[in-house]
């Protein structure tokens, strides 16, 4: 095969990969209340963002409407079970495997050929942690991973958001693969929109 048959045989392959939709990774340990339960109080914890812009962050306006499809209200601060701090970033990184039993900051997909015409891989994180009130021991917490090679960290929040409360609270393993399908076509419009979750797996784990 030649160099221009192995490049269309790669990227044939990559659209291929494409059309399966967008996989992400998640780890989560500790316990919630299941919704069945009743509605939960919660507030979010102030972050840096809040403090300079006096606003509420983008991963807390979409993790706000998410929650209270679950059973979770955000109410007032001395009615509040939970306090949840959430946490996200996006960096460049090598494209490896987790092969650590215990992701405290999530799991990441299994390595995949790192071909530097694609452009650089980079590693999308999101962090939720619920602190039981008054306490403030920390009950539970979920980390999302998700892996692509596009820098804008405000096009892979939609995906890490509703891959943490895709099956809220992840009882019964420590580990998930989450499948989603795009939200639409690309823009800004379906930057901001909620994809899809068309599949939730836990990971095998090593015996």
């Amino acid at each position: 095969m030649t160099f221009p048959q192995t490049i269309c045989a790669v990227l044939m392959l990559g659209s291929l990969a494409g059309c399966a939709g967008v996989t992400t990774d998640v780890n989560a340990r500790g316990g919630l209340p299941e919704p069945t339960q009743g509605t939960v109080n919660y507030r979010f914890a102030p972050s840096p963002v809040d403090g300079e812009t006096g606003a509420s962050s983008p991963a807390e306006s979409m993790l706000r409407d998410g929650l209270a499809t679950r059973g979770f209200v955000e109410g007032k601060p001395d009615a509040a079970r939970y306090l949840v701090s959430v946490a996200w970033a996006t960096r460049p990184a090598e494209v490896t495997a987790v092969t650590s039993g215990d992701c405290a900051e999530g799991c990441a997909p299994a390595g995949q050929p790192s071909f530097p015409w694609f452009g650089k891989p980079y590693v999308h994180t999101l962090t939720l942690r619920f602190f039981a009130l008054p306490e403030g021991t920390e009950a539970y917490r979920v980390s999302v991973m998700k892996r692509d090679r596009k820098a804008d960290a405000q096009r892979a929040l939609p995906y890490l958001v509703a891959s943490a409360l895709a099956r809220l609270p992840y009882a019964g393993a420590p580990q998930w693969r989450v499948q989603l399908r795009e939200p639409g076509a690309a823009g800004d419009a379906a930057a901001r929109a909620m994809p899809d979750v068309v599949s939730v797996k836990p990971v095998p784990q090593p015996q």
